[in-house]
């Protein structure tokens, strides 16, 4: 009995064995096309439906009134996509609409309290007049769709989704053509840009140790930080003409002082005449003459006088890049 539960055991290999040659041999005859179907279906088979219910031209309705406002509370909305869905007039309370697409949506003049549109998508749609209170916009975006810029009281809280907030808010405002909003999304974008590459390379919290710690890493960020500073603070990043004004009237300031400790002017007419127009004229290339008919500013070294005409150079180009980013938009 043993010998034979043996032999049938030594058989059960070799057939095992053939097979698997066989098995072999046949994936080695497949054409490309099979084995590409073969890895789509593998891959088709690691996804299942996300269960996402789709309305179309819906109304939202009810039979509750809180004031002029008819309303719905404690709801969940999670993951729909509504199309050419209707509100107006319309209060919503501690609803959730995480993960919902907005598409051609008439919702004007509603009012969202206490909702959560975390990773909700707004496309064509119509948000004139509503008012969101305490709601979450977390990862939210926005294409082509009118809004109100109130909604940046609503604003995430960590920078580094304030500032993705406001991009998306920026683009959108730029898309309609509303370029007076476009530009409050740029500086509350601007404001929080900065606070999150503080954020990084300060390392802030455990997050940030976790994704940017390190030297180099941290180094990156440091530099990132700066540039957006200095940027910030010679012209505000593009949308701010005072700030070029300041950085200059700086400058004439800084000379004025180097002027009066060289000359030891004490007279207070000299030295605002040096400050407004003397300093001002020279800056800008017209020659100022002092007594017996000399350069009023002989003593400048030469290595100044190159720095002021490269930084004229390029607070002009600044100034007509603000201006033509400002009317182009006309």
């Amino acid at each position: 009995m043993n010998i034979n539960l043996i032999l049938e055991r030594f058989a059960e290999k070799i057939v095992e064995k053939i097979n698997a040659s066989e098995i072999e041999k046949k994936k080695e005859k497949d054409s490309p096309e099979d084995n590409e179907l073969i890895v789509i279906n593998c891959a088709e088979g690691k996804l299942i439906d996300s269960k996402r219910i789709e309305l179309k031209d819906k109304m939202f309705f009810s039979k509750s009134q809180e004031g002029k406002y008819y309303f719905i509370e404690h709801l969940k909305f999670r993951r729909y996509l509504f199309v050419r869905g209707v509100a107006t007039n319309f209060l919503f309370k501690n609803i959730d609409f995480s993960q919902t697409i907005f598409d051609s949506c008439y919702l004007k003049d509603c009012r969202f309290i206490n909702c959560n549109f975390e990773g909700a998508k707004f496309i064509n749609s119509n948000l004139q007049g509503s008012y969101f209170e305490f709601c979450n916009f977390d990862y939210v975006t926005f294409e082509k769709t009118f809004v109100d810029d109130e909604i940046f009281n609503c604003a995430p809280k960590k920078n580094n989704l304030k500032y993705k907030f406001a991009r998306s808010l920026k683009l959108n405002y730029a898309s309609i053509g509303d370029y007076i909003k476009a530009s409050n999304a740029v500086k509350i974008e601007l404001k929080a840009t900065k606070s999150h590459l503080y954020d990084t390379w300060s390392l802030s919290d455990e997050y940030h140790i976790n994704k940017y710690g390190g030297i180099r890493r941290r180094s990156l960020q440091f530099w990132k930080w700066l540039k957006v500073c200095i940027l910030d603070l010679l012209w505000g990043n593009g949308e701010s003409l005072w700030r070029l004004i300041r950085f200059n009237l700086i400058l004439f300031f800084i000379l004025t002082v180097y002027h009066i400790l060289h000359e030891r002017t004490t007279d207070i007419i000299t030295i605002f005449n040096t400050f407004l127009v003397k300093v001002p004229s020279n800056y800008f290339g017209i020659s100022v003459k002092g007594y017996s008919n000399k350069n009023y500013f002989f003593y400048y070294p030469e290595w100044l006088s190159l720095f002021l005409v490269i930084t004229r150079l390029i607070c002009f180009g600044l100034l007509m890049s603000i201006i033509i980013k400002k009317y182009n938009r006309r």
